[in-house]
């Protein structure tokens, strides 16, 4: 459990406050011949004091009080954050510092517990104090249990809730309100198709949806929201993801996990702009009514010109996972940015490196393709051939990396690909080793980075 509980933390946001912070008294120790003692830290203005203690787990903020009059009365006037600065504060802890502080609650940390009673009573002040920033997380026993008590939903200044090994509120019989929510993450949790699909319409300002390593529920995400910008669904086994109406989702980021056939459908998604990363071998891809396949004739309606960065994983030693690529290409006719990592193949074959001279004309590459990134290329002729595929079509390219992994002599990939020649005058190919790729789960839901895969 305790492995468990240390992975859910790294997906969940960082605390507000640090546990290696420590309260110490502002007094200096009395020298000789001091007349009294001097509290040199409370000569500082009261908006510096005030922004000290927010930094302080909710225990020593609270002990504040103690350290003089000048003190006494900080802690209270400022907003209250519910923190240990670790894996969550405990519901009596919580407790009575509602008790002892007035309010309102910006912020909230909160571990799991065997008593219901308090837990609900905690939940139902953070409501009636509007609460903006929620986490939940169990670091109690396994297999997991236990709910999120319904309150939550009723949080109209909630702004963000994460929930770590619970399971999702229930709303039956419960008209969600969360008015105000912009980020909502599942990190190892149970949420039922149902109760997410009550919760995600009431969500007027949801701009962030993430899951991370879920299993047994949600099966099914259907995305009607006039909000949402992200979506990510990270190491988690999803049987659908379905872009029905999302007129403002502009990602949709998927790390695969092995055995998740998940099949992801766009149907309204007029801004989408970065998909990925698209396995291959596991993924089926639908846009509008069709299924995207080996000898699919794409048609405008199957196009999605919209997209400017892929991210996809290829087994180059699986033929039918390299004749679906151009595929997809044809899809996303105006892309710009391509990221294609080598997975390595159980059974490779000798794929024939021919058909990528049969490939008919593919708008993306010859018209608007700027970035290419090869990841942990292993020197196989098939990964050579994809390469010169591009190198001598895209008239656009600008920017060519290809990373070699330990396998792989960088020196003799690159003088191979010298030989080659690009179409493009202002292109640069460079070799580099493959050190592990940029792309992590903090990156994926960081709305700040327009290329959210990182090289």
């Amino acid at each position: 459990m305790d492995e468990t509980l240390a992975a859910v933390l790294s997906y969940l946001p960082s605390p507000a406050v640090s546990s290696s912070t420590y309260l110490s008294s502002p007094f200096p120790a009395a020298s000789p011949g001091d007349d009294e003692e001097e509290d040199r830290v409370g000569r500082l203005p009261d908006a510096i004091l005030r922004n000290i203690i927010s930094r302080l787990p909710t225990k020593d903020a609270a002990r504040t009080a103690v350290l003089s009059s000048r003190w006494r009365h900080l802690w209270t006037s400022i907003p209250l954050s519910l923190d240990d600065g670790a894996g969550g504060l405990a519901p009596t802890t919580a407790a009575a510092a509602l008790a002892s502080h007035p309010g309102p609650v910006r912020s909230a940390r909160l571990a799991a517990s065997q008593d219901p009673e308090g837990v609900a009573s905690v939940f139902a002040s953070l409501a009636a104090r509007g609460v903006e920033d929620l986490l939940v997380v169990v670091n109690g026993s396994w297999p997991v249990e236990w709910r999120v008590p319904s309150d939550v939903l009723g949080c109209a200044a909630l702004g963000r809730l994460w929930i770590g090994l619970c399971q999702f509120p229930d709303t039956t019989g419960v008209a969600p309100a969360l008015l105000s929510l912009q980020e909502l993450g599942i990190v190892h949790s149970s949420v039922p198709d149902r109760d997410l699909h009550a919760v995600i319409p009431r969500c007027p300002v949801l701009e962030t949806l993430a899951f991370a390593l879920t299993q047994d529920y949600p099966r099914y995400v259907h995305i009607w929201s006039e909000s949402l910008s992200c979506v990510v669904i990270w190491k988690s086994m999803l049987r659908e993801v379905h872009l029905d109406d999302a007129p403002d989702v502009d990602r949709l980021l998927v790390e695969p996990i092995a055995d998740a056939a998940t099949h992801i459908k766009i149907i309204k998604a007029p801004k989408l702009k970065i998909l990925g990363y698209f396995d291959v071998g596991l993924h089926q891809l639908k846009i509008g009514n069709t299924v995207i396949k080996i000898d699919t004739k794409v048609k405008p309606s199957a196009m999605v010109r919209t997209l400017r960065t892929l991210a996809l994983k290829v087994q180059f030693g699986v033929e039918d996972q390299v004749k679906l690529v151009p595929t997809l290409l044809k899809c996303f006719p105006c892309l710009e940015t391509l990221y294609i990592t080598s997975v390595p193949s159980d059974t490779p074959v000798n794929v024939d490196i021919e058909f990528w001279d049969q490939v008919g004309f593919t708008e993306c590459v010859y018209s608007h393709l700027k970035k290419l990134v090869l990841e942990a290329v292993r020197g196989e002729d098939s990964e050579l051939a994809f390469a010169k595929f591009v190198m001598e079509r895209a008239q656009m390219l600008e920017d060519m990396r290809v990373l070699v992994d330990g396998s792989c002599s960088r020196d003799v990939l690159l003088s191979r690909l010298s030989s080659e020649g690009c179409v493009s005058a202002d292109a640069t190919v460079a070799v580099e080793r493959y050190d592990g790729t940029a792309w992590t789960f903090q990156r994926a839901i960081d709305l700040l980075q327009s290329d959210p895969f990182g090289c």
